[in-house]
């Protein structure tokens, strides 16, 4: 016979509106009640069922996180890190690797029309989903515009853009090659593109753009990034719209022939932890992740109690300058 919360209130000597306050926080409980009862709920072993806390409470104390998928190293440690922020703060992390597919990603957004979810946290890439419009006060976002109304939180990549484009100039390169990806989706990232175009002129240097989108297999991108080499232009740096990207240009240069980083310079942009440890040899920029994943659940939450907040809120990045850019 499991226990349930009157048999917890019978043992503390109080009502089962005490417990039930003291569970979902709610209405003004004496900090001797509360130990009073959370002391009986260990003697007794009792665990809340959290589905009734939910019905009482109105709230789920889960939160949804959409991502393209956490197999990318970025993805993935952002949602590591904001599982244990949202673990903190008594709620649940409901994982939505969206796998860029549009209707994913609606499937998803239907958890909080179905009250399955308190809020929602969208990295996703996809666009033309309208549905966003109807959830505003329940969703933030990491480095997306979504809508007008939802909060961002992003790195600042126009200083990302602007620290790895000068680097690459400081070192010598001159015909500087920038990887951007889909310039379709509003993204802050488009800003990195912007800052390596303003140095380049500012250096009077010619600018050239190739577009890999984030969403393309690694195979598609491979495929894109081998044409770079295979073509006419000879380059001596590349700015890649991520460590991945950055990566797989290394392989390809070599293959064909070039020597990194003495005829060609890379930086890449993310500095995930598992990343710089397998490629200690790659330049990059280093988002604050773990800073991203925790803006954003205070954001969120903070929205979720119907509180004023910013609409953009920026963090600074860093340059990991490795022996790839120093000769």
């Amino acid at each position: 016979m499991s226990l349930t919360i009157k048999d917890v209130a019978e043992k503390a000597g109080v009502s089962v509106t005490t417990v039930s306050r003291v569970l979902n926080d709610r209405g003004y409980i004496s900090a001797k009640t509360r130990k009073k009862v959370m002391t009986t709920m260990e003697e007794l072993n009792y665990t809340p069922n959290e589905m009734a806390r939910s019905f009482l409470s109105n709230k789920t104390r889960f939160i949804a996180l959409i991502v393209p998928t956490t197999e990318n190293p970025f993805f993935g440690e952002l949602t590591f890190h904001i599982e244990k922020e949202l673990a903190q703060k008594g709620y649940n992390l409901f994982i939505c690797n969206s796998l860029n597919d549009v209707d994913n990603e609606k499937k998803y957004l239907r958890l909080l029309q179905e009250k399955r979810v308190d809020g929602v946290i969208v990295g996703s890439h996809n666009i033309n989903i309208n549905e966003y419009e109807y959830f505003e006060n329940k969703i933030v976002s990491i480095e997306r515009e979504l809508t007008a109304h939802i909060p961002i939180i992003q790195s600042d990549n126009y200083l990302g853009g602007k620290l790895a484009a000068q680097e690459l100039v400081d070192k010598g390169c001159k015909r500087i090659l920038c990887i951007r990806g889909d310039q379709h989706i509003k993204t802050p990232a488009n800003d990195r593109a912007t800052a390596y175009k303003d140095v380049m002129e500012e250096n009077g240097l010619n600018y050239s753009f190739k577009e890999v989108p984030f969403q393309f297999q690694d195979q598609e991108k491979e495929a894109l990034i081998d044409q770079i080499f295979a073509g006419e232009v000879v380059y001596d740096g590349i700015f890649a719209g991520d460590d991945i990207i950055a990566k797989m240009c290394i392989n390809s240069a070599i293959a064909h022939g070039k020597s990194v980083p003495e005829e060609l310079k890379v930086i890449g942009f993310d500095g995930t932890k598992i990343v710089r440890q397998l490629n200690p040899e790659l330049s990059t920029i280093i988002q604050p992740i773990e800073k991203l994943a925790q803006k954003s659940v205070k954001i969120l939450l903070a929205v979720l109690n119907e509180e004023k907040v910013n609409q953009v809120t920026k963090l600074s990045v860093k340059l990991l300058a490795s022996n790839s850019t120093k000769r």
